[in-house]
C-alpha cells in the first residue's frame, strides 16, 4: 500500500499503549492467519535509531483482528516530543505498511 492511512498517536510515558486493528475488504473481515505484524517509532522516518518497537499479535485471525502494544517500560524510556511510527504486515514475501503517522509523546503526571 503506497497510500497507507495516516493516524496520529499520543503516547504517555510510563503507560501501556495499545492499538487494535480489524482488517476488512469491503466490510468483510480478511483472514489474517499466517501473517505477521510489526511496528516501530523513530524520531524521523530517515533516522536509523529505533526509539521503540511495538509488540504485535493476532487476536482473532479469521476475524482479521490484531493488536500492537508498546509496553509501559518501553514508553517510560521515551522523551517528550514528536516522532513518527508505522505498522507493517508481512504475508509471505510481501510487506505492506498498513498505517503510519506522527507520535506525540507526552510526560505522565503520575509516576
Amino acid at each position: 500500500m503506497s497510500d497507507s492511512p495516516i493516524y496520529p498517536l499520543t503516547v504517555r510515558t510510563g503507560d501501556t499503549e495499545s492499538i487494535s486493528f480489524t482488517l476488512l475488504d469491503n466490510g468483510t473481515p480478511i483472514d489474517i492467519t499466517g501473517r505477521s505484524y510489526r511496528g516501530q517509532v523513530r524520531s524521523t522516518a530517515e533516522s536509523t535509531a529505533i526509539l521503540a518497537s511495538f509488540s504485535c499479535s493476532i487476536s482473532n485471525g479469521t476475524a482479521g483482528q490484531f493488536t500492537c502494544t508498546l509496553a509501559a517500560t518501553t514508553t517510560a524510556a521515551l522523551s517528550a516530543g514528536q516522532a513518527v511510527y508505522d505498522i507493517e504486515e508481512t504475508f509471505g514475501a510481501v510487506v505492506n505498511t498498513l498505517v503510519q503517522g506522527p507520535v506525540f509523546i507526552v510526560k505522565d503526571v503520575t509516576r
